[in-house]
């Protein structure tokens, strides 16, 4: 079953002279690591804005199954939280915007700190955390509803590899219990790491959608001067496809 369809989507900006998705058609299955990866300006953000409700559907079609349509959550890159509010505060905040109440808010705040490691930090203020503190309560907020659907952009940007690694943990753990993660990232570590299933988007089109096992395969037949592990494969097979001149 699948949790995600789109279909033939395409958008554009307002007053823009290029479209900046072109038919893109995408299946995300239930309970599936589905990695989207593609260059800057490729449309990764604006896929992500569509499928999640930010931006306006132009053109296509975009269904959900019945149990994830009104259980979706998005994890954005840029921080999305209160810096002058402890952690607690900003979890009690955002707890409230979900409707959340009384002992179901609490045990929605509770799961979300435990699932991000923020036991130790709830006192403090948000902007005086480290980034990788502030990371996990971006983080913590989406989980806040314990969604069905969960969509991550780049949640691991410009911190440590002790934080990069539990966050990467706690997206497993989520996928194990069930949750569909819908995952962007230029770290191609990452994508190896815990996706099954890859899409790769350049200049508004859809290049391929498979299984990571299958792109892998098919990465060792690209000539090579030396041994490469597997994320470097994925890497050659990635520029394969969108080529090495530098994006804006």
């Amino acid at each position: 079953m699948n949790a995600i369809t789109a279909m033939q989507v395409g958008f554009t900006y307002p007053n823009a002279a290029q479209t900046v998705l072109h038919d893109v058609s995408i299946t995300v299955a239930t309970g599936s690591c589905f990695g989207l990866l593609g260059p800057n300006g490729a449309g990764k953000s604006t896929l992500l804005g569509l499928l999640t409700g930010i931006l306006p559907l132009q053109q296509g079609e975009i269904l959900f199954s019945d149990a994830a349509r009104h259980h979706i959550a998005l994890t954005p890159q840029d921080y999305a939280f209160y810096p002058s509010l402890t952690l607690q505060e900003n979890l009690t905040c955002f707890a409230g915007l979900y409707g959340l109440t009384g002992a179901q808010k609490q045990t929605h705040i509770d799961f979300a700190v435990h699932a991000c490691g923020l036991e130790e930090h709830l006192h403090k203020c948000a902007a005086q955390c480290s980034g990788g503190v502030r990371r996990r309560l971006n983080l913590a907020i989406s989980l806040l509803n314990q969604p069905k659907i969960l969509f991550l952009d780049e949640p691991t940007v410009g911190i440590d590899a002790q934080s990069r690694h539990f966050i990467l943990n706690t997206i497993r753990q989520l996928q194990q219990d069930g949750m569909t993660i819908i995952y962007t990232s230029h770290y191609m570590e990452e994508i190896q790491s815990i996706c099954d299933v890859l899409a790769i988007i350049d200049h508004g089109k859809l290049l391929l959608q498979d299984t990571l096992a299958n792109i892998l395969q098919r990465a060792e037949a690209l000539p090579v001067t030396t041994e490469k592990k597997n994320a470097q494969r994925l890497e050659d097979f990635y520029l394969s496809l969108t080529h090495t001149a530098l994006r804006d």
